[in-house]
């Protein structure tokens, strides 16, 4: 769950913004409304819909830590629909994408994509 949620806010910040992010290039009325911007995208249908479906597709084939093959290829398919930079692998199966210049202030997200070795009841 936690790398939907990663993803999800990459997502919406690519989705919002062409350029990158700092207290220069907005405005103070402009910062105050992301919240309500990035509330109100996060609740298009069409956003769900994505969501959802990715998550189903993860879990039809859970994958065990460094074995994440076609999770990795399904998240750089993903990141190719959506036009961001990524580079691949990262640790024999991890993927890093990249949004923005690279230039401070920045983010860094962290998210695991493995399955965890048990039963689910």
């Amino acid at each position: 769950m936690g790398f939907w949620r990663t993803f999800t806010s990459i997502l919406i910040l690519n989705l919002f913004w062409s350029k990158p992010i700092s207290s220069n290039s907005l405005s103070s009325a402009e910062l105050s409304e992301i919240p309500t911007s990035f509330l109100n995208y996060a609740k298009q249908p069409e956003l769900v819909n994505l969501m959802i479906d990715a998550r189903r597709r993860i879990h039809e084939n859970p994958e065990l830590a460094f074995e994440e093959f076609e999770t990795g290829k399904l998240i750089r398919d993903e990141l190719d629909k959506m036009g961001i930079a990524y580079k691949h692998p990262i640790a024999v199966t991890g993927v890093v994408g990249m949004i923005g210049t690279g230039e401070p202030p920045f983010v860094a997200i962290r998210a695991d994509m493995d399955a965890l070795a048990m039963q689910e009841s």
